[in-house]
């Protein structure tokens, strides 16, 4: 096979944890913190979050509250937060379709995502999808996040595969950028819900078994 391995985005691609995550920074600061700011600018303005860095995230989220809050306040005060999520009714369509018909194909799968080890192993360990990724790398242990292509170049090699031989499936801007950066070719999963630049990818899917077949056809 030409291709030999496929790099998945967490949040947006296998979840579709992105509106979960975006309604709990809008709660947090209109709720928690009581701020006074039109509902719909809020929302536009938090999709610059959707697909960064933890440590950018914060950093966006003070920058629109004018530094009222620094970035550790922010973050203490919404990791303080209790969010119960179950990840299975989140679950993106077809994923436990596909995964399975991937590794059977002998393809070496990975995650590459910016939450955190502990979150990922959450999601996977929910979705039962653990078992079939050869390894989980997390945005956590880099000092940049997508999309710098650090947490790509690190799962390439750790799945010992050179950027040629691995396709990507990604959703934002961000993550999409660091594919490029990386000189790994890129699937976007289709959304048109938060300004995602998703012409910067090779192809755009409309889904995940349609990225199947696109893999698929790619290697032929």
């Amino acid at each position: 096979m030409r291709y030999k391995g496929i790099i998945f985005d967490m949040d947006g691609v296998l979840i579709d944890s992105e509106p979960i995550y975006l309604q709990d920074v809008i709660d947090y600061i209109l709720v928690d913190l009581k701020e006074d700011v039109d509902f719909l600018e809020l929302k536009e303005a938090m999709y610059k979050i959707i697909g960064s860095s933890d440590k950018r995230t914060y950093e966006i989220i003070a920058e629109y509250l004018n530094n009222k809050y620094t970035p550790e306040q922010l973050k203490a005060g919404l990791w303080s937060k209790d969010f119960e999520l179950d990840y299975r009714t989140i679950l993106n369509p077809h994923v436990l379709n596909v995964l399975p018909r991937l590794k059977k194909a002998g393809y070496k799968l990975a995650i590459a995502s910016s939450s955190s080890m502990e979150n990922i192993k959450t999601v996977t360990s929910q979705c039962g999808i653990d078992q079939y990724f050869d390894c989980m790398v997390s945005g956590f242990d880099f000092e940049e996040s997508k999309p710098d292509p650090a947490i790509y170049l690190e799962t390439l090699q750790r799945l010992d595969l050179k950027p040629e031989e691995v396709i990507a499936i990604e959703d934002s801007t961000y993550g999409i950028q660091a594919c490029i950066n990386a000189n790994v070719r890129v699937i976007a999963k289709e959304d048109h819900r938060y300004n995602f630049n998703q012409g910067l990818a090779d192809v755009i899917a409309s889904d995940i078994l349609e990225a199947f077949n696109i893999i698929e056809y790619w290697n032929k």
